[in-house]
């Protein structure tokens, strides 16, 4: 299982400065950049489809906004 201390260093490793980049693409550049393994593609609940890994995404941004290390423009939408 990919850990959030991974995920957010990717991030600060590989998303582009100062530009908004759109949730989707940042789940794009984890799924390239990071070795994910079969735990990380088991789905985040017994009633969802969706990997535990994009749940941790989510987790990781979420975090980092509270704590001003990222900016979210209240749509899908990040900027470093």
């Amino acid at each position: 299982m990919t850990k959030h201390p991974e995920i957010w260093q990717c991030i600060t490793n590989e998303m582009p400065r100062v530009q908004w980049v759109d949730l989707q693409d940042i789940y794009n550049l984890i799924r390239v950049e990071l070795p994910l393994d079969q735990e990380d593609f088991q789905p985040q609940s017994p009633s969802s489809d969706i990997p535990k890994w994009t749940r941790n995404v989510r987790n990781v941004l979420q975090c980092r906004k509270r704590t001003g290390e990222i900016e979210w423009d209240d749509a899908r939408k990040y900027r470093l």
